[in-house]
C-alpha cells in the first residue's frame, strides 16, 4: 500500500469511527479531507453527500451527489441519498425522480422503496403509498426496509395485526442490524399506544431508546454569556428590511410543525421547514466579529434561501430550525423585520412525545427521560432570557389553547403576523404538501382533545422525567402573550 493510500485509509477509518459516535461534525471534516485526497472517487462522494445531508448542507450535497451519479449512472444508493437532499430543500418532484431512477436500476431496493412509501405518507397520500407498494409487488427475499415500508403503511391503515407481523419479522431476524430493529421497536410502541396497551408501549419505546448514545443538554449560562446585552448592543442590525421571516422556537413535539402548517395553509404563507442556515451562521464566527458588512451579507444570504425554497410570493415564511433558542441573538440582528413564535406545550406531554419519537441521529437528548427534562428546563431558561433581552415581537403559542379553541387561537396567530384571517388555516390537515418533519403524520389529522394529558397514561413510568423537570413538573405554562419586545 502506498503512503498516500495509507493516509486515506486512516482518514476513512477516523470518519467511520466518528459516525459510530454520531459525531457528525467530525465526520464531515474527515470526509471533506478524504475527498481532497481522492477527488474523483464516487464512493467517497456518496459518503460525503450522506453526511452533508445530515448536517444541513443540502445544496452542497446535491452538487456532490450529482457528480457521483455521473460516474455511476443511476446508482441506487446514490439516487436515494440525492433524493434525501432534494427533500431537504423542498424539491419533492426531484426527490421522486431520483427514487424512480433508483428503482429502475434495482426494483427491490429497500431504501428507495421505503423512501417513496414514506414520502406519500408524509404528503397525506396514504392511498398513493398503498398503490406504490402494490406496484412494487412481492420482492423475493425482501430487504429489511421493504418490510419496514409495508409495516408503516399497515400501521397507518390501522391494520395493526398485519403491521405487527412485519415488525416482528424484523425483530426476530438475527441477520438484521440493530438500528433497523430499533426503528421496529418505535413502530411497535406506537401500535400498542394506539391499542391503549400502555405498559407494552412504554416497554417498546424504552427498548428503542436504550443503547443509544445520549446527547448533551444545552448550557444556558454559556449562551447568555456569549450573547449578553453588552455584546448584542455592539452588533449592528442589518440594513436590509424584510418582514417575511417568521421563526418558530420550541422543544421537539411542542406544536412547532402544527403552527408551521397553519401558517403555510394561508394563501400568503410559506415555509422552509427546518432550515439549518441560521445555525450554520452562528457557528461561523465570534459575535465580536459581526460588523455591518457581515451582518448585511448574512441577511442577503438568508433571504436568498427563502427565495429559493419558498419563492417570492409569500408575505410570511416560516423557519422552524432545531435549536432556535441558540440563534435568536443573531436572528435579532440579521433579520430586523422578524417575528418569533414560541411554541409551548404541557412539558410532560411534550417530553413524553419526544421520547416516543424516532429522531434517528438527531435530538440525542430525547433518548433519556432525565435529559429530556433537563433540556426542557434549559430551553425555557433561554427563552425567558431572550424575552427579557431582545426587542423583537414574540407570540407565546400555547398548544393546549389551540386544542381548546382552534379558531380563536388561529386568528390570534395570523393577526400577530399582520395577515387577514383565511379559513384555509383551519383546514391545514387537508393539505397535500409534503411535510418533512417527525410530526408529518400528526399534522395530517385534526387536533383532538385526546392529545392533551397523554402523559397520565404513563405516569408510573415518568419518575426520572418529573424529577428533572423541577418547577415545570406540574405542567406550568406561560400565560398567553401576543406581543413581547417590539
Amino acid at each position: 500500500m502506498s503512503r498516500g493510500s495509507s493516509k486515506l485509509e486512516s482518514v476513512l477509518a477516523q470518519a467511520k469511527a466518528a459516525l459510530a459516535r454520531e459525531n457528525m461534525g467530525s465526520a464531515l471534516v474527515l470526509y471533506r479531507k478524504a475527498m481532497s485526497m481522492d477527488k474523483s472517487n464516487p464512493r467517497l462522494m456518496l459518503r460525503l453527500g450522506q453526511v452533508l445531508v445530515v448536517t444541513g448542507f443540502a445544496d452542497e450535497a446535491i452538487e456532490v451527489l450529482k457528480k457521483a451519479a455521473k460516474k455511476r449512472a443511476n446508482h441506487p444508493e446514490t439516487m436515494v441519498v440525492l433524493a434525501q437532499a432534494y427533500l431537504s430543500v423542498g424539491d419533492v418532484p426531484a426527490m421522486h425522480a431520483a427514487l424512480e431512477k433508483a428503482l429502475l436500476q434495482d426494483p427491490g431496493h429497500g431504501a428507495a422503496i421505503m423512501a417513496m412509501a414514506k414520502s406519500h405518507i408524509d404528503s397525506g397520500s396514504l392511498e398513493l403509498a398503498v398503490e406504490f407498494l402494490e406496484r412494487v409487488g412481492d420482492v423475493e427475499n425482501p430487504d429489511v426496509l421493504v418490510l419496514m415500508a409495508h409495516g408503516k403503511v399497515a400501521r397507518e391503515l390501522k391494520d395493526f395485526d398485519r403491521a405487527i407481523g412485519y415488525f416482528r419479522s424484523i425483530l426476530e431476524n438475527p441477520d438484521f442490524v440493530e438500528r433497523f430493529k430499533r426503528s421496529a421497536r418505535f413502530e411497535m410502541g406506537a401500535i400498542h399506544d394506539s391499542l391503549q396497551e400502555y405498559d407494552q408501549a412504554f416497554e417498546f419505546y424504552s427498548q428503542a431508546n436504550g443503547g443509544h448514545i445520549h446527547g448533551h443538554v444545552a448550557h444556558p449560562a454559556s449562551i447568555q454569556s456569549m450573547w449578553s446585552s453588552e455584546v448584542l448592543d455592539g452588533i449592528p442590525r442589518s440594513t436590509i428590511q424584510d418582514e417575511r421571516p417568521v421563526i418558530i422556537a420550541g422543544m421537539p413535539r411542542s406544536g412547532t410543525t402544527l403552527t408551521e402548517q397553519i401558517i403555510n395553509a394561508h394563501p400568503l404563507g410559506g415555509t422552509v421547514g427546518e432550515c439549518p442556515l441560521m445555525m450554520q451562521m452562528v457557528s461561523r464566527t465570534l459575535a465580536s466579529n459581526l460588523n455591518q458588512e457581515r451582518i448585511d451579507s448574512y441577511g442577503i444570504e438568508y433571504l436568498g434561501q427563502l427565495d429559493r425554497q419558498a419563492g417570492t410570493d409569500p408575505r410570511r415564511v416560516v423557519d422552524k430550525h432545531m435549536g432556535t433558542e441558540k440563534s435568536l441573538g443573531l436572528i435579532s440582528r440579521v433579520l430586523p423585520g422578524v417575528r418569533v413564535i414560541h411554541a409551548l406545550r404541557d412539558p410532560r406531554d411534550c417530553c413524553l412525545s419526544a421520547f416516543f419519537q424516532n429522531f434517528g441521529t438527531n435530538v440525542q437528548y430525547s433518548r433519556d427521560l432525565t435529559q429530556l427534562g433537563e433540556q426542557y428546563v434549559a430551553h425555557r431558561t433561554m427563552m425567558d432570557y431572550w424575552m427579557e433581552t431582545l426587542d423583537v415581537p414574540v407570540f407565546t403559542n400555547v398548544y393546549e389553547e389551540f386544542v381548546s379553541d382552534a379558531e380563536v387561537h388561529t386568528r390570534s396567530i395570523i393577526g400577530f403576523l399582520g395577515l387577514e384571517f383565511d379559513d384555509a388555516c383551519l383546514k391545514f390537515h387537508e393539505s397535500k404538501d409534503h411535510v418533512h418533519t417527525a410530526s408529518a403524520t400528526q399534522v395530517r389529522k385534526p387536533v383532538y382533545q385526546s392529545r392533551r394529558q397523554r402523559w397520565k397514561n404513563y405516569e408510573k413510568h415518568l419518575g426520572p422525567l418529573l424529577e428533572a423537570l423541577g418547577p415545570y413538573a406540574d405542567g406550568v405554562l406561560a400565560e398567553q402573550s401576543i406581543w413581547s419586545g417590539e
